[in-house]
Parts: C-alpha cells; structure tokens; sequence
C-alpha cells in the first residue's frame, strides 16, 4: 500500500512485526491508513505519511506486536456476568482476597450474592497458600450470599458461606445437592465447603442472573479488560449453557460499536442427550463466518457430545460405541456443511477415539482444508501427533495447567507432566496450532500468563516443570499467539503480523516482552491497544489519545446481520470489513 497520508503513524518505538522479524533489528514506525498497515520502517516514515489530519503518536521507546488473540477463550459466557463478579485472578494474597469481598459488600446491596467463580488458585497467596473458611467470609460479608471457587472443574472444593448456604436451603441435615457434594461438621451439618460441576453450575444460576441492559454493560467491560491486556481478538469457545439467547449482550454491544475487540464463536451442543439435534439446529440457523470483520462465527465446538467430553482429564473416561457413533455423524455433517469444528479432549485416550471418528470421516468427506482442531490436548502421544499431522487438522493449546500442575501430576503422573503438551514434536513436525487461556472458569485470561507457561514451563503451584525441548522460545510462543491463532479462523494472511496489508491490530506493551526477566512476563500488560487502526485502550501514559469506537450495524434487536466468508474459509471468500 503507497500514497496518501496515514490516518495513524505509531512512530519512535520498538516493533516487532512477526513471523521472522528479529526483536533485535526492529522497525521503530508504522502507518496505519483505513484499518491496515500502510507502511513499518524507521522514524522518517512519519514524515512520508503525515498529514494535516494524521495522529502521529510517540512510543516513547516502548516494544509493539501484533495485537494477541487468545484462540480458546470463553469470553461471551464470561463477559455477561464479569461486573458481578469478583476477579481475584491477579490476587496474590489471602489477605487481600477477603479484604475485596469485605469491600464489595460495603458497595453491594444486602442480600446481593458476591461470587468469585474461577481463574485463580489458593497457590497464588504467598503469604497464606489455602482456601477461605466459612468462618473469614462470614466475618467479612455477613449480610450478604458468597461464594469462592478456584478452578473450574478442579478437584479443590469451593466455599459457601452462612448466608449462601441458607439461601440455597442447604443447611441443618439436608441431602447433597445433584451433581454435588458437601462438607459437613461433626453433626452432619454443611461446613460450607462444596465440590461438583453440576452442584457449582446450580450455585452459578442462583448467583448470576444480570439483565439484557446489565448483561451488554458487563460485557463490555469484560472486552474493554481484554484490550488493556494487548488483545485484539478471541475465538470463543462456546461451552456449557451457551444456548442461542447467551449472545444477546455480545450482540447488542456489536451493533452500538461497543464491541472493542474482534470475536469469532465456536456454537456447540449444551444439553446431555441432545446433541446431534442441537448442533443440527444452529447448522440451519447459521453459516461458517456468518457476520462481519468484527464479530463472526467460526464454527462449530467445543462440546459437540457430552459423551465424548472427558471435562478435565483428572478420572478415567470411556468414550461408548453409541457416543463415538453420534460423534461421527455430527462431523460427517459439519464436513459436509464445509463447517471448522474444534473439539474438546485432553486425556491421550479420549483423543485417539476423537482422531478415530475424524478419520472415519475423512475416507468420505475432505476435511483437511476445513481448519478442523483438537483443543486442550495436554496428554497427547507421539502416535496421535502423526496422526493430527497426517489428517491434516491443527491444536488449539491454553496455558491451563498453569495454575494446577501439582494436581494434574497427581492424576497423569510426572512423565506426561514434562511434556504436557509437547511443544518441541508439535513444532517439529509442523502442526498448526493456536494459543490461549480456556479461561475464565478454568485458568486466568490474563494471555501473558499464558505465554509465561509456554516460554518457561513453570507453574503458579509450584508443580513439575515441563521438560526444555517442549519449551517455546518468546518469538515462537508470541507467533502462536498471534498468526497461529488467527490460522483457526483462516485469517492468518489478515491478522497476527505488522507488515504491509495486514490489520492494524497493534499492543503496546508496558514493557519489552522480549527483554524483560521471564517470570516478569505474567505482569505485563498494554499501554496502548489498537484494533483496525482504533485506539480500543490506552494507559495514562497514552491519555492524550482519544479511543476510539467501531461503526455500530443498524440491525432490528435480535439480529445478526450477513456478512461474507473468511479469507481461505470452506466457500473461498473474504471477510467483508466494515471496520
């Protein structure tokens, strides 16, 4: 791209465009002119591309990358309860945990729940490395229904306290709640201490239930932390209850131009026995990249049959003949629909029986233009990474066990842990893969955490580290987290790189990622973040630059309006940019 001015010239910083850009030999301009990068180079190129009505903004020396995309996130479920929440994420000590739980019921109506529902763990309070009691919440919030959990699905117990317990009706000798089990006292009493998917989902709904106006406000302000983080795009993971009205806030912000980042869903099956139906019905309803340059979906997942799910991977888990039977029916229709699918499976097993289906249905129907992907996939063998190579599909991998490998070794044994996944085959032999969180329930969406993990191995608690061959170098780590994640939703020729007719999707950062000490890493964030060439976030140190919003879809409520087919999708169009 050449001639004319910039609307946007980022210039006296450190750029690092991606691909095989060293951060040593950095670029220290780009000009940004409708929503794409016109031109990086050194400082003289703000001269060539300043006009009387370009933004030239100094970076004062700061280290630019592409704008992170987290490639299995569940953003949408997140974001419509985000503000009524407690995030305790970046918490590192006990203390200062109760110590927001006393400050929200000072702010809080009484009787207003205060939940804080995953994304940290007692490992991360230096001073005291445990759960809260009943006893210090009560203290803390009495007149008020609290709720603490670590991860989601983790073996460790959340914690409910009086008033929560009463709420529920769960108090003097009652029975344990379905799908659940609680502590009890020496008189059989519940102490407060709560265990089960099912019984955490029946606490959820009784906490979480915000309003359309309520929901579109927290979801905004989900996005709007995301962009502070130096994201510029999700893939969301769709995931347990997100039926069709869970997108209505997500929606409603995207045609006011609140949305600030972009957003590609994965819609999936969300009830036991239902599945081939349910993933048929959004097949009529939708089309792969059905919606615009800033919001879109991508496809279908992560839960496709419950029978196939092995949650995460702590028990032995069979997948049945008539489970793997719907499986193959339901990617047999998805190929035939030129549908992406990811698919959720972590223990070796489960994702041999997943490969199995795949393979099934790749001797009749082509899937490997379809940017298919298994995610999660931390116990995969060598044998199942030949096979994922040879079908032609791609890994979408979080850094999830980051907050728990203590536990994950306890249940796949060390060895599995030193290579959970296998990082150093999977880039040797050349698979696709993307990178992210699977927050927010189970691991922080903070991406830098992510990439810490990716780059050191290590763990929050302290847990075996994974083995140096399947360690990432910064380059390699970013790169997944940028263009590899963007490869999932065919726009790895678009997005994930600072080059010359790629989206002005920019972070930059509070620090030099590629210099700083690595387990500084996890605290990094954006000073400035730009999506399509807008200012979506700035620190004080950028406060003089205004943000900027999207163009909001006139659409009648409810709607979402057509829009075309990713670059490289199934029907080999392009992504129509209204941004």
């Amino acid at each position: 791209m050449s001639g004319g001015h910039a609307d946007i010239v980022l210039t006296n910083g450190r750029i690092w465009t991606g691909i095989h850009g060293s951060p040593d030999e950095s670029p220290s301009s780009i000009a940004v002119k409708h929503g794409t990068v016109a031109a990086v180079g050194d400082d003289a190129l703000a001269g060539h591309w300043t006009g009387v009505n370009t933004r030239v903004v100094d970076l004062d020396g700061r280290r630019a990358v592409p704008g992170l995309i987290d490639s299995h996130i569940h953003a949408v479920r997140a974001g419509a309860s985000y503000l009524d929440e407690l995030d305790w994420t970046e918490v590192t000590s006990l203390r200062d945990a109760l110590e927001t739980l006393r400050a929200a019921a000072r702010t809080r109506p009484a009787g207003t729940w205060i939940p804080v529902l995953g994304g940290w763990h007692p490992s991360q309070f230096r001073d005291e490395p445990r759960m809260p009691t009943r006893e210090e919440l009560d203290a803390t919030c009495p007149d008020h229904p609290a709720f603490v959990h670590p991860l989601y699905g983790h073996e460790d117990h959340g914690v409910l306290n009086s008033r929560a317990l009463a709420e529920l009706g769960w108090t003097g000798q009652c029975a344990d709640p379905d799908g659940g089990t609680l502590g009890r006292a020496d008189d059989g009493s519940p102490d407060g201490r709560l265990a089960g998917v099912a019984a955490y989902q029946h606490v959820m709904r009784a906490a979480l239930q915000p309003g359309p106006e309520r929901a579109a406000e927290s979801t905004t302000a989900f996005f709007a932390r995301l962009a502070a983080l130096g994201l510029t795009g999700v893939i969301d993971a769709g995931g347990l209850g997100m039926t069709p009205e869970k997108y209505h806030a997500l929606r409603a912000i995207w045609r006011r131009g609140a949305l600030p980042i972009r957003v590609r869903t994965n819609v999936g099956a969300t009830s036991r026995g239902n599945e081939p139906a349910e993933v048929a019905a959004w097949q009529e309803m939708l089309d792969p990249a059905f919606g615009d340059d800033l919001l879109a979906v991508l496809g279908i997942g992560e839960v496709l049959h419950f029978g196939c799910h092995d949650w995460e991977g702590m028990v032995p888990f069979e997948i049945d003949d008539a489970a793997h039977g719907q499986l193959v029916s339901i990617l047999e229709a998805a190929a035939r629909g030129r549908w992406p699918v990811t698919i959720h499976a972590i223990l070796d097993s489960s994702i041999s029986r997943v490969l199995d289906a795949m393979e099934r249905v790749a001797q009749t129907v082509p899937i490997g233009g379809l940017r298919w992907s298994i995610c999660h996939s931390e116990c995969i063998g060598s044998a199942n990474l030949r096979r994922v190579k040879d079908l032609g599909i791609a890994l979408a991998l979080q850094g999830r066990v980051a907050q728990k490998a203590r536990v994950c070794a306890s249940r796949w044994g060390e060895q599995v842990m030193s290579h959970a996944p296998p990082l150093g085959d999977i880039v040797e032999l050349g698979i696709p893969f993307g990178a992210g969180t699977d927050a927010t329930r189970g691991a922080s969406y903070n991406p830098w955490r992510s990439l810490w993990w990716f780059v050191t191995g290590k763990s929050v608690d302290d847990g075996p580290r994974r083995a140096e061959r399947h360690r990432l170098d910064r380059a390699t780590a970013l790169d997944a987290y940028t263009r590899g994640s963007a490869w999932l939703s065919f726009e790895e020729g678009r997005r994930g790189v600072l080059e010359p007719g790629y989206q002005a999707d920019v972070a930059v950062l509070s620090d030099d990622y590629f210099a700083m000490a690595e387990d500084d890493i996890p605290a990094l964030a954006s000073d400035l973040t730009l999506v399509a060439g807008r200012v979506v976030h700035r620190s004080a140190a950028f406060e003089s630059v205004p943000l900027q919003r999207h163009p909001g879809r006139p659409a009648p409520d409810g709607e979402l309006a057509p829009g075309v087919p990713a670059a490289g999708s199934p029907s080999g169009a392009t992504l129509a940019t209204t941004a």
